[in-house]
């Protein structure tokens, strides 16, 4: 049921399939001299605004057991909430927008709210749950800006039908180029100008125009530096636990940090690579206690972890 686009929430799918399909139409442009218009949406609190009544008129479109949908309106429904300020509780009202955070079939019930969105011939959507992105491609910028307002028109009458607000503000677009260009499509959405950014963060990987991985792997070593400096206590040389149990501190905090979308910014210049090496080297002569004179290929192999490289 759930459209191809859609990566969300569905078996052997992950943030980094949908990545890899998105950085691959744009390395394809590349190779072909295009450049790539990239307009990544910003929708607000995306599960607490569905529109009840128009998610039941959808799950009846899609065909739902009788019993099945009784006890999904049931669920959606007969929700209420109160307000409590110190020791006063105000009266119950009920919920009239909204899935409940975190519940189990909640993600399902979004992905089938959203299954309809506009889809056109002439550009890529990517979905991830609420994440989404629209890409178009050409050598010619005129043409990408025709494609990407065409969608984003549907976009903006969809958006308005089913109740799903955009944050224009928030909303982000990069043009991926490989060479300089003095000319960049004009996009609007709401009758607003999307102002042209120099990179834009899509499900945890910043993207810049030449698609060069330097500030995203800048941003990693940021972010495993400061997870390291709370962990020292644990990892250090004369931390009480045992080697075991540092390197599964490791394993399970710090190595995602630097491994979460590798296939999509591997081919980031070597020496790119190379720093979060470094780091990563440190960290795990630490662990071990290692002597100045241990190699660290020699280090990896004792301890079954893979390079970077």
């Amino acid at each position: 049921i759930l459209c191809l686009e859609q990566f969300g929430f569905r078996k052997s799918l992950t943030t980094t399939h949908q990545l890899l399909r998105v950085v691959e139409y744009i390395t394809s442009g590349f190779e072909k001299g295009e450049c790539t218009g990239a307009v990544f949406l910003d929708v607000q609190k995306a599960f607490d605004r569905v529109w009840i009544q128009g998610l039941i008129h959808k799950l009846i479109g899609y065909k739902t057991p009788p019993h099945l949908l009784q006890l999904l309106k049931s669920y959606l429904e007969e929700r209420k909430f109160a307000v409590k300020i110190g020791n006063s509780i105000s009266e119950a009202k009920i919920m009239r927008a909204g899935i409940p955070q975190g519940g189990k079939i909640s993600p399902v019930l979004y992905s089938l709210y959203v299954n309809d969105i506009p889809k056109t011939h002439k550009t890529l959507l990517g979905m991830y749950a609420d994440d989404t992105a629209i890409l178009a491609k050409n050598k010619n910028h005129k043409y990408t800006a025709a494609a990407l307002n065409q969608h984003l028109a549907k976009l903006d009458d969809w958006f308005l039908k089913w109740k799903i607000a955009l944050n224009v503000n928030k909303t982000e677009a990069v043009y991926f180029a490989k060479g300089r260009r003095k000319h960049k499509p004009i996009v609007k959405i709401k009758n607003q100008t999307i102002t042209w950014s120099q990179q834009a963060k899509y499900l945890g990987v910043i993207l810049d125009e030449k698609l060069t991985w330097k500030n995203h792997i800048t941003t990693i070593k940021t972010k495993f530096r400061a997870a390291s400096r709370k962990l020292f206590p644990l990892i250090a040389r004369d931390s009480e636990m045992n080697r075991k149990y540092k390197l599964l501190v490791y394993t399970a905090i710090l190595r995602p940090i630097i491994t979460y979308g590798c296939p999509i910014w591997g081919a980031a210049a070597n020496s790119n690579i190379r720093m979060l090496e470094i780091l990563e080297n440190n960290i795990i002569r630490l662990i071990c206690k290692a002597g100045w004179y241990m190699r660290n290929e020699d280090i990896r192999n004792a301890i079954k972890l893979i390079s970077l490289k």
